[in-house]
C-alpha cells in the first residue's frame, strides 16, 4: 500500500516542481504546457468513448481544439470572454450534425454529443488557466486553482486511507469516504492560509476571510470534479484514462478535479476584488 503511495507522491512532486517552473517562465510556455494537457485529455476522452477510429468527428474535434487553443496565443484573435466562442462552437454542432447525416450508421447522435463534451471538458474548461496566468499578478493567482485542486486530492487521499470507514457516494466512486472528503477540505484550506503566509514575504497581503471561503467552496467543488471524473469512467467501463502518469493513470487522472474548478476561479476572480495584491 505504502509503495503505491510513494510513487503517487514521487509522481505528483515531480509534475508540480514542472509546472511550477513553467509558471514563473515565459507566458508563451505556460500555455504551451496548457494546450498539451487539454489534447492529450481530449484524446483520453476520445479513448474512453470508443470514438478513435470514427475519424470524420475525431479530425473535426482535434481541428477545432487547435483553432480555439490558438486564441491563447494570439490577442488580437480572442475568443474567451467574447461571443466569438459561441459563435464557433455553434459551428462546431452544426459540422458534427453533418457528419452524422453523410456518415449515417457509423456516427451516431450519442457520438455528436460526447464529442462536443469532449470539446468543452477538456479544451474550453482547461484553457482557462491560462487566462488566469495571463491576469494582474496571475503568476500568483494561478496557484488558487492549483493548490484547491491538487491539496484537496492530497488530503481526501491521505485521509481516507488512514481514517475512511464511512463510504461518500459508493456507486460512483467506492473507494471515496466521507472521512476522506472532510479531510480534503481541510487539507485545502490549510495549504492555501499556507501559502498566504509564504508570499506574504514578498508583499502580497491577502484577504483571508475571502480566501477560506473560496478555498472552502472550491475543495467541494473539487471533489464534484473527480466524482463527475469517475461517473464517466464508469459510464465508459474504464479503470483509468490512461497510464501516462505513474500511480495517477492518465492526464485527466491527475486534472479532472483542476479542470472542473478553473472556469469557476476565473469568472469569480473577474466578478469579485483580487484575492492576492
Amino acid at each position: 500500500m505504502w509503495s503505491k503511495v510513494a510513487i503517487r507522491v514521487a509522481s505528483a512532486l515531480i509534475g508540480a516542481v514542472f509546472v511550477v517552473a513553467l509558471i514563473f517562465s515565459e507566458t508563451v510556455y505556460f500555455n504551451i504546457l496548457v494546450c498539451a494537457a487539454g489534447l492529450i485529455a481530449m484524446h483520453e476522452l476520445y479513448t474512453s468513448f470508443s470514438q478513435q477510429k470514427k475519424w470524420p468527428i475525431v479530425i473535426l474535434g482535434y481541428s477545432f481544439a487547435v483553432f480555439i487553443m490558438s486564441s491563447l496565443f494570439f490577442p488580437a484573435f480572442e475568443l474567451f470572454g467574447t461571443s466569438k466562442l459561441l459563435y464557433v462552437l455553434m459551428l462546431f454542432i452544426m459540422l458534427l450534425f453533418i457528419c452524422a447525416v453523410i456518415f449515417n450508421g457509423k456516427i451516431t447522435l450519442k457520438d455528436v454529443l460526447t464529442s462536443l463534451f469532449s470539446l468543452i471538458y477538456s479544451v474550453v474548461f482547461i484553457c482557462h488557466l491560462s487566462l488566469i496566468h495571463s491576469m494582474k499578478y496571475g503568476f500568483i493567482l494561478i496557484f488558487i486553482p492549483l493548490i484547491c485542486a491538487w491539496m484537496t486530492d492530497t488530503f481526501a487521499y491521505i485521509g481516507g486511507m488512514l481514517f475512511g470507514k464511512h463510504k461518500l457516494i459508493p456507486k460512483i466512486s467506492p473507494n471515496k469516504t466521507v472521512e476522506g472528503a472532510v479531510s480534503g477540505v481541510v487539507g485545502c484550506i490549510l495549504s492555501s492560509l499556507a501559502f498566504a503566509y509564504i508570499i506574504s514575504f514578498f508583499g502580497f497581503k491577502t484577504n483571508l476571510g475571502t480566501l477560506c471561503s473560496i478555498s472552502l467552496i472550491l475543495s467541494i467543488l473539487s471533489q464534484f470534479g473527480d466524482l463527475a471524473a469517475s461517473l464517466i469512467k464508469r459510464e465508459c467501463n474504464v479503470k483509468d484514462f490512461g497510464n501516462l502518469i505513474p500511480g495517477h493513470g492518465g492526464i485527466l487522472d491527475r486534472i479532472d478535479s483542476l479542470i472542473f474548478i478553473t472556469p469557476a476561479v476565473y469568472y469569480f476572480l473577474q466578478i469579485f476584488e483580487v484575492i492576492y495584491k
